[in-house]
């Protein structure tokens, strides 16, 4: 954990310690929640939306494109664009199965299809992440 260092003229409003992100705003139609990255299995663009699919089963629908709600969880390695339209959490993979894309298995029972075209991108992706 980083701590701002303490000067004489630093404002109060930077006075603030440095922690990995635990939990993300989502704004919705409905208003804004706050939810465990972790508990985040995958993402799925719906258009100018983004579908947030969770361990819980819940499915959230935000107001943000899904290269928007990537930009948020830019300090989480373990989410990897697998599709034009799909990320996916690489903690909660169980399973990858081969072909020409491939597709990957989720704790929570979904199959993603990973394209082609971001086959070797996921794959590079697995390698440093799990090592």
């Amino acid at each position: 954990m980083k701590v701002t260092k303490l000067r004489r003229d630093t404002p109060t409003s930077e006075l603030r310690i440095k922690r990995p992100q635990r939990k993300i705003a989502l704004p919705t139609t409905e208003g804004i929640y706050f939810e465990k990255v972790k508990d985040i299995v995958s993402l799925s663009a719906e258009g100018n939306y983004t579908n947030i699919f969770k361990t819980d089963g819940r499915v959230v629908l935000v107001s943000k494109t899904l290269a928007e709600v990537e930009k948020m969880l830019r300090r989480h390695p373990n989410f990897v664009r697998i599709h034009r339209s799909f990320t996916v959490n690489l903690d909660l993979i169980v399973k990858y199965n081969r072909g020409k894309g491939g597709s990957v298995e989720t704790e929570t029972g979904s199959v993603i299809t990973v394209s082609a075209g971001r086959k070797q991108d996921f794959l590079t992706a697995l390698q440093r992440y799990f090592g």
